[in-house]
């Protein structure tokens, strides 16, 4: 059975978000981009993301991403 929970993601697959202040844990205002969304975690959805200033993907819950301010 398939959940409802994707439906109520904020944000969505290639848009750009910042990492709020108190999660970003990178030098500067770096930007990412969504590239999939993920299941819950509790009550907060998940989404993988990677700046084109890393290497590496990250998962990050959607109380800790905003659009760019920028």
């Amino acid at each position: 059975m398939e959940s409802n929970n994707w439906l109520i993601h904020r944000f969505r697959i290639g848009q750009t978000v910042q990492l709020t202040r108190n999660n970003l844990r990178v030098a500067n205002d770096t930007h990412f981009r969504i590239l999939a969304l993920r299941p819950f975690d509790g009550n907060d959805p998940l989404y993988l993301v990677k700046s084109d200033n890393e290497r590496h993907q990250r998962i990050v819950p959607q109380s800790a991403i905003v659009p760019p301010l920028n």
